[in-house]
Formats: C-alpha cells, structure tokens, sequence
C-alpha cells in the first residue's frame, strides 16, 4: 500500500482592511516593498497586484476614464548664431531669465482652442474649461 500525503496549498483570503494597511505602507516615502511584504508574511507580487487593484477602483468608482491628450512642444525661433572663434575657450553658456511667460495651450474637439500664461485666474479657466467641455 502506498501512502498519499495531502498538502493543503490553499491561497490565504485576506480581508479588505489588511489590504488597505499594506497599499497605505507601500506608499510611504522609503518603503521597500520587498521588506515590507515579508515583514506581513506575503509575496511581493500580492502588494502590486493590491496597489492595481486600489487605483482601478478609484477610477471606476468616480466613473471617468482615463484619457490620454496629445502634447506638441513648440520650440521658440531664435537668431542665427555665430560659429565661435576657435583660437580661443569659449565659456558655457549662461541660463537666461525667459523675459516671456509660459504658456498653455488647450485644444477642444471642434477646434477650440485657448491659450493662457501663468498670470491666468485659475477660477475663471475652470468656468471656461467647463462651458467648452459641454
């Protein structure tokens, strides 16, 4: 007669708040979350799996999808400069102080499209993004 020996490898069920405790410590600046899924006895895949998880609920629970925008970086015309003279050292360049605001440019569907600086009213751009947005 041969004996059969059963080894239970049944996945440990962990509840909601410990997961929650674990995704919380992931986040604090320093953690290593190889230490600190040994520390609560689990594997360090269960940790990533949890913070997916957590930050897929978030979106599905306010309802709004992510949605990707195109960027265009658009780079000022500058004067042609002169070729240095090689006789003598050349010193690096000095960072100069943009004399310009930046701007944000906003495309809307439709061809709408807004233009603002960094002096903008940020209450009145909410009211105008939400009345382009429909």
């Amino acid at each position: 007669m041969h004996r059969i020996e059963i080894v239970s490898d049944r996945r440990r069920a962990h509840d909601p708040a410990f997961r929650a405790l674990v995704v919380a410590n992931s986040y604090v600046p320093g953690t290593r979350i190889r230490e600190l899924a040994a520390r609560h006895g689990i594997c360090t895949s269960l940790v990533y799996r949890w913070r997916r998880e957590r930050a897929g609920a978030a979106v599905v629970k306010t309802g709004s999808a992510l949605r990707l925008v195109p960027v265009h970086l658009v780079d000022e015309p500058r004067a042609a400069e002169k070729q240095p003279d090689q006789s003598r050292p050349v010193p690096p360049p000095t960072p100069k102080a943009s004399t310009k605001p930046a701007l944000i440019e906003i495309e809307f569907p439709g061809g709408v499209c807004v233009r603002v600086d960094e002096t903008v009213n940020q209450a009145a751009l909410r009211r105008i993004v939400a009345v382009l947005r429909g």
